[in-house]
């Protein structure tokens, strides 16, 4: 069924209940909610859910890297080829067809962001609600399976209202205080208890998990108040990295990268922000994958709090000509592996 075009404001009208309503009506719909901190997207073919995506918020991409279905290098040389020779191909579907992936896999890492990204939009509070009809031949992102649209809102809700029970801050540091093995925890909670050393970032640790960023906070919480978990003693102070990416993809891939690694990242979404993020976030480093590379570069030197900053650009091919030089601008090569992107920052010091 198509269905007209439906503006509301978040309060007017529930996302949840617009979505089972198409959901209902068997509709062919794209529903775009806007807020202040986020947009998000979400398809339906036939009521069924397709696929769904927050900006910011993970990308498929970056999902397969964390499930470790594929590398970094090799999600980073699908979307070149996707770019190249299959423009409209979604990235799953040609990683299915070059044999990179199974079904299976490519339906995990979907289902992980789908549910992430349905959480996400269920929690905002204020914003724009848009649903309009689609073309039954419009090119979409395809799961192996169309999702139940009510099961997985059922469960994004439930997910949610868990997580609002508490969370611990991204930048809480974490040791482990008690002995765990005297504790019934589940597989999730063995799973991020793993990984506190004492540390590391709450954020670092989301983002090294395969686990969503925010279910992660809430595990991290429910140890903390079991009394696994109390604060570090001593926190050493992470390099704060600002990055620039038009791909969404690559900010992603270079968020977790570097996160995982204890680099705090900063991610502007326009000039206007990266500036103000420069004067009052002083970062140690920035790291650059923009097209007008030259004019960026020359507005980041001209700025006070950019004139000595090291600077790094995420490009298939090395910067060239007289500015490169006099601008001291490193290269970073795209597709980008952990080791180029810590070999490159491995002269920035921390400080404990």
């Amino acid at each position: 069924m198509k269905v007209g075009v439906i503006r509301a404001r978040i309060g007017e009208i529930e996302l949840s209940d617009l979505l089972r309503a198409l959901e209902a009506n068997r509709a062919n719909a794209v529903v775009t909610v806007r807020c202040e901190d986020v947009i998000g997207r979400v398809h339906l073919r036939d009521g069924q859910l397709l696929y769904a995506s927050t900006d910011p918020g993970p990308h498929l991409g970056e999902y397969l890297v964390r499930l470790e279905y594929l590398t970094l290098e090799q999600t980073q040389e699908l979307v070149l080829r996707q770019e190249r020779e299959n423009p409209g191909t979604p990235l799953g579907q040609l990683a299915l067809r070059m044999g990179l992936l199974e079904p299976g896999d490519l339906r995990e890492a979907l289902n992980a962001q789908v549910m992430e990204a349905l959480a996400t939009l269920l929690a905002q509070r204020t914003g724009d609600i848009l649903a309009e009809a689609i073309s039954e031949n419009a090119s979409q992102v395809v799961l192996p399976e169309m999702l139940d649209t009510s099961a997985v809102l059922f469960e994004a809700a439930r997910r949610l209202d868990e997580w609002r029970r508490g969370k611990v801050r991204p930048e809480a540091v974490l040791r482990v205080v008690s002995d765990p093995t005297r504790h019934a925890l589940s597989t999730e909670a063995w799973s991020v208890l793993e990984l506190v050393d004492g540390l590391k970032r709450a954020r670092s640790i989301a983002l090294e998990s395969d686990l969503p960023e925010t279910q992660v906070y809430h595990l991290l919480y429910e140890l903390q108040s079991r009394g696994l978990l109390g604060e570090a003693e001593i926190r050493p102070t992470d390099p704060l990295i600002l990055v620039v990416a038009e791909s969404s993809l690559v900010r992603r891939l270079l968020l977790v990268t570097l996160e995982r690694s204890r680099y705090r990242v900063v991610m502007p979404h326009d000039p206007d922000s990266a500036r103000r993020m420069l004067e009052h976030h002083k970062p140690q480093a920035v790291i650059l994958q923009v097209r007008d590379l030259a004019e960026r570069v020359r507005q980041l030197r001209a700025s006070p709090d950019g004139r000595f900053v090291p600077v790094w650009a995420v490009a298939e091919e090395p910067p060239r000509g007289f500015w490169v030089r006099s601008a001291r601008v490193g290269h970073i090569p795209k597709p980008f592996s952990e080791e180029d992107l810590l070999d490159a920052l491995s002269g920035i010091k921390r400080k404990v």
